[in-house]
């Protein structure tokens, strides 16, 4: 009777041995995934601000969210300033995903953002080696993420 209890026991162990492996890498390919997104997205995001072109973007951000970036960069072109931020580095700090096609993602990124007087290359303020907290809410499309959102939390 021990016996026979054992093995489907053991069978069940190894399934959750399994199970787990398989979710450990799932959880490292959702996370090299949402890296492989920013780091396609960030350098983007800066020409989108520089040209004030976001369609630049298309394919890697939500239509909601490239509007968002549409409405800053008008702001700021009201103000008689354009901005040049150069993408420098990223750290990804942590990934949270549920539901499969859902995720929260925290990062540290380092920016050189130049700010000119609109239409000139007159420089009006410059931030070297910009360290912010960011936050971001991703969605998988198919194979691949797309930033739904993106806020600085510094």
């Amino acid at each position: 009777m021990r016996r026979a209890l054992a093995i489907p026991l053991a069978a069940l162990a190894l399934a959750a041995v399994v199970a787990c492996g398989g979710s450990e890498s799932q959880e490292a390919a959702d996370t090299a995934g949402i890296e492989a997104a920013l780091r396609a997205y960030l350098p983007k995001l800066g020409e989108a601000y520089a040209s004030g072109d976001v369609s630049v973007l298309e394919g890697l951000a939500a239509p909601k969210e490239m509007a968002r970036i549409n409405k800053r960069i008008e702001e700021l072109y009201a103000q008689g300033r354009t901005l040049e931020p150069e993408f420098l580095e990223l750290t990804v700090e942590k990934v949270d995903v549920w539901g499969y096609a859902n995720a929260f993602v925290n990062t540290v990124e380092i920016w050189n953002i130049r700010s000119y007087a609109t239409g000139t290359h007159a420089v009006v303020g410059e931030d070297l080696d910009k360290s912010n907290r960011v936050k971001y809410q991703f969605k998988r499309e198919g194979d691949e993420w797309l930033v739904l959102y993106r806020t600085i939390s510094d």
